[in-house]
């Protein structure tokens, strides 16, 4: 683990990837961010697509995924020859 004075010099994505590497504890993060409490620090983290350490992805079902890709799809574009 880092120290939390080691922090100083890290930019924000710096933080980010030493918590989810599991570098820096929860506590020293959240104070560097100026966080409030653990729940900010994990919408922090997966607003910028990092998991926290020790923390699973949700398992995306079949038919979700399915009604995501209609919905997202873009139209089939029609050939102009023919």
């Amino acid at each position: 683990m880092i120290p939390d004075d080691d922090l100083k010099g890290l930019s924000f994505a710096d933080v980010l990837e030493h918590l989810e590497a599991g570098r820096i504890g929860h506590r020293a993060a959240i104070e560097w961010l100026g966080l409030a409490t653990y729940n900010e620090l994990v919408e922090v983290m997966h607003l910028n697509g990092r998991q926290m350490p020790g923390h699973r992805p949700m398992i995306v079902t079949k038919e979700t995924r399915e009604l995501l890709l209609s919905i997202t799809r873009l139209p089939r574009r029609r050939s102009k020859a023919g």
